[in-house]
């Protein structure tokens, strides 16, 4: 089966999860992405959290089927090759603050003026306008700006979500905005500047429902209490579970099933409106019947009534949960350099690109085969090695 990207070429200069995650997106529909590293540390990613070789736990995920170069681009031979690999190069993303990769002499007005239909996104924390626009940030400062931090309340006080949902966010975005405009590209010849910003992306991913008290202006707008500031996990006898009873019909079923006719007899709860109207109190209510009933039965009762309910899994737990197993969601495989490890297959696996967690590259892994394929003699290539134009590791 041929991936809709196969045939597709993308440079990616970037590092940490915004770029390189929506290039292993990109990836995993069949795009080549040559990822260009510094020749000094390389994608700082490598080195937080778990890792062992030379390769995190992280890295191996969001760069999973890429070939790695290590280039100094401050050096005209490093520039030369760059410019080189943009001949053939469908689409470029860059993630530096405004303006870095133009004093380098690849901003988009220099890339765009040779390779007209190339496709050009900036990944940056705040855009190309605004008061934040040069500020350093990291994926905390979006979530703290964007809306994340308030709505993940724990009493009065705002909290982080415990992941990089901000970078991912972003990531998914820039991976979108690359798709699209690499139709537009194949159908018109033209390429794109896209200037997407992390705070950006993330105000647009929570406004539908974490700002949804923001949206409707009017004097005679009906504003509910938000049910996403009373989200909360319920605990039974012996574990923690998410209930999800939202319609009328489940509302029925919970009480049915756990014999609590009551609440919908006397009215209080019988309709998603009255729900809505206190849903504070419903919670209390639901965590109220089911506090003395065991996990294991309380999850046989609900599902069985068609009533949407899970266990609380810690993240050790996920991969022998059997929906994950049944679906083979996990695969288990040697990286050459990290080990033994175990990671999920692309989401989107009938594409027919399936990327294996053992291709995530080492540090300017691929430097001497791209060379070579760029009609570099071996000879070139160990001068430019002994230059420090480029790092060459096997």
């Amino acid at each position: 089966m041929t991936a809709p990207l196969e045939g597709i070429r993308i440079i990616e200069l970037g590092q940490m999860v915004a770029v390189p995650l929506a290039t292993q997106l990109l990836a995993s529909y069949g795009a080549e992405v040559i990822k260009i590293e510094n020749t000094g540390t390389g994608d700082e990613l490598r080195f937080y959290g778990s890792n062992k070789g030379g390769i995190s736990a992280m890295f191996a995920h969001a760069n999973s089927g890429k070939r790695s170069v290590a280039l100094d681009l401050k050096d005209e031979a490093g520039k030369k090759i760059l410019w080189q690999l943009l001949e053939t190069t469908d689409a470029l993303i860059e993630g530096f603050r405004p303006g870095v990769l133009s004093k380098l002499g690849f901003g988009f007005d220099a890339v765009n003026s040779k390779y007209p239909s190339l496709v050009y996104c900036s990944s940056t924390g705040f855009g190309p306008t605004g008061p934040y626009r040069d500020l350093p940030v990291y994926d905390p400062l979006i979530q703290s700006l964007s809306g994340w931090a308030s709505a993940q309340q724990v009493g009065d006080d705002p909290t982080l979500v415990r992941g990089f949902v901000a970078d991912k966010v972003a990531a998914t975005a820039n991976a979108q905005a690359i798709t699209a405009a690499l139709v537009k590209s194949a159908r018109t010849g033209e390429g794109s500047h896209i200037q997407l910003g992390m705070l950006e992306s993330n105000i647009t991913f929570t406004w539908m429902d974490v700002m949804m008290h923001c949206s409707l202006l009017d004097d005679d707008a009906t504003h509910q209490p938000n049910i996403l500031s009373s989200y909360r996990l319920f605990k039974a006898k012996d574990g923690w579970v998410s209930l999800a009873v939202s319609t009328d019909k489940q509302a029925k079923s919970f009480c049915e099933a756990l014999n609590r006719q009551d609440l919908i007899d006397n009215g209080r709860f019988e309709t998603a409106a009255k729900r809505g109207a206190d849903i504070a109190d419903w919670f209390n209510t639901l965590q109220e019947s089911i506090s003395n009933v065991p996990l294991a039965d309380l999850l046989e009762v609900l599902r069985g009534a068609d009533v949407p309910a899970a266990p609380v899994l810690s993240p050790a737990e996920v991969a022998s949960d059997p929906q994950v197993e049944a679906a083979g969601y996990l695969q288990e495989t040697v990286h050459p350099l990290a080990g033994n490890i175990r990671g999920p297959r692309p989401a989107a696996s009938s594409f027919g690109s399936e990327l294996t967690l053992c291709s995530a590259p080492g540090h300017g892994q691929d430097g001497r085969q791209l060379l070579h394929e760029m009609n570099y003699s071996s000879e070139e290539i160990d001068e430019l090695a002994k230059k420090g134009t480029i790092l060459l590791r096997s």
